[in-house]
């Protein structure tokens, strides 16, 4: 009885198909997993952090992370994954915050401004949101009122790479989410 051949090349083609197939879907399932998360510190800027991945739009962190955090006096630790800033506190309550200054947003006035979708709102140091985020865009709090737009969008990057928000209404709100003094100027 004769054995049928075998063509190498045919079958060498099929095996690298079947190992290029194989890697494709290591790598997809390996990316579904999560990436890593760094933390922003003082003295080395943002550093890996074990513990913590971006899952699913939300920081997955354990507790050996967030033990090793570095709070400051609010009780906060940002940490950076998924392309944006988050911060966190030590009993795993967390917030994404707009990006200002290279960095996490800043406390102003007891508030931060948070991202609850692709809407602006205002945060307490426990991140409680103070009242509903409807706004497309708004400045931190100064002197008990805040500059927030509807309507507005990016415009277009200086030379810099800031981005100026464009359009739309702008007024004042006060502390508790309501139109402030003078309304309808900028």
């Amino acid at each position: 009885m004769r054995l049928p051949t075998c063509n190498t090349t045919k079958r060498g083609r099929y095996v690298r198909l079947l190992l290029l197939a194989a890697g494709l879907l290591a790598s997809a399932m390996a990316w579904g997993t999560g990436s890593a998360c760094t933390v922003l510190t003082e003295e080395d800027g943002l550093q890996p952090l074990a513990g913590c991945q971006w899952r699913d739009g939300r920081l997955a962190l354990d507790a050996t992370a967030l033990a090793a955090l570095p709070y400051d006096q609010d009780g906060l630790a940002a940490v950076y994954a998924g392309g944006g800033f988050h911060y966190v506190r030590a009993d795993g309550r967390q917030l994404p915050v707009i990006t200002f200054d290279n960095g996490p947003d800043y406390v102003v006035e007891g508030l931060v401004r948070g991202r609850v979708g692709a809407r602006i709102g205002y945060f307490d140091t426990q991140l409680r949101q103070v009242f509903p985020a409807t706004f497309d865009f708004g400045w931190a709090f100064d002197d008990g009122v805040a500059r927030v737009c509807q309507g507005c969008r990016p415009g277009t990057p200086d030379d810099h790479g800031h981005i100026a928000m464009v359009g739309g209404t702008w007024y004042r709100i006060d502390r508790q989410g309501r139109p402030a003094m003078d309304a309808d100027a900028p």
